[in-house]
């Protein structure tokens, strides 16, 4: 199969090209880098679209695609090409179909933190839509040469579709032989500096919580797999704070981390939702992370 690069003249254009290469290298896929352009021709206007105004649109975007080949890992093979189509998210999904491909790989807006992700309008659209695993790469992700993916992180709350996210971040952790992690994280107010039996009763709502996350793993992914459920539910991280970004800050990650996150409970069948706590966790992440679509009915 192949992955899809979107591919900007921005940093997020580097940043997800420099994610891919990661991926590719990992997986051993080729990549398809494309510039997306939109054209009125494309969108359906009635009036002629001539060469005049297709011809510099088209060059603009090779142009762009030079510095992505120039910029390319050696040991990573690629494509490039310029697509028309109605909408930025449209041409990817439809370059997506025509080559089959496995995931999706886009940088982070702009007008975000370095080092997080920020959704921009095209990646906020794809992840309320796609068909396919999207993934993300924090702002100015630049992960070195020969980089590859050492850590699967599953994002696991316990939700309906979490053992179906889990048994993807498994498969995918044993394909590219990464070693293997369930994180989860635990949002509560500052800690009291009075009353004890207070402070006691916050500990104990997170050691029951994370009693529950751990058999959650071993029963719902123990359905399809005991070993791995038992296996996951003794990896199991938790990440506290007073803020998700403190909570997930409170893990560790390491180079070569991927963290890899489900769709909203709501999301239609095979396809990607973001849900609230799914959103803040994203935008909250150090290291990319890779959008699970829900699971095809039956």
């Amino acid at each position: 199969m192949t992955i899809v690069v979107a591919y900007t003249a921005q940093d997020s254009g580097t940043s997800a090209l420099e994610l891919a290469s990661v991926l590719s290298r990992s997986t051993g896929e080729p990549l398809a880098v494309t510039v997306v352009v939109t054209t009125p021709h494309a969108a359906g206007a009635p009036e002629f679209i001539d060469g005049d105004y297709l011809g510099p649109l088209a060059a603009w975007g090779e142009s762009v695609l030079e510095k992505a080949q120039t910029s390319l890992p050696s040991d990573v093979a690629a494509t490039f090409a310029v697509r028309e189509a109605s909408s930025i998210p449209g041409g990817l999904l439809g370059l997506a179909a025509d080559v089959h491909a496995s995931a999706i790989v886009l940088g982070s807006s702009t007008k975000g933190p370095l080092g997080r992700i920020s959704l921009g309008s095209v990646t906020d659209r794809l992840l309320h839509s796609a068909p396919l695993p999207v993934l993300l790469a924090p702002r100015g992700y630049r992960p070195g040469p020969a980089a590859h993916l050492r850590r699967v992180n599953l994002g696991y709350g316990g939700s309906a579709d979490g053992a179906h996210v889990a048994v993807v971040g498994a498969r995918l952790a044993q394909r590219v032989d990464a070693d293997l992690r369930v994180v989860t994280f635990a949002v509560r107010p500052p800690k009291r500096f009075y009353g004890s039996v207070e402070e006691s009763a916050d500990e104990l709502v997170v050691d029951r919580w994370v009693a529950r996350t751990k058999e959650s793993l071993r029963t719902k992914v123990g359905r399809t797999d005991p070993a791995l459920g038992e296996r996951l539910a003794r990896s199991l991280v938790l990440g506290e704070g007073v803020s998700w970004g403190k909570a997930i800050s409170d893990v560790h990650w390491s180079d070569g981390d991927l963290l890899v996150v489900g769709p909203s409970s709501s999301a239609p069948a095979a396809r990607l939702f973001l849900g609230s706590r799914a959103s803040k966790i994203v935008r909250s992440s150090p290291v990319p992370v890779f959008m699970v679509p829900a699971p095809r009915d039956g």
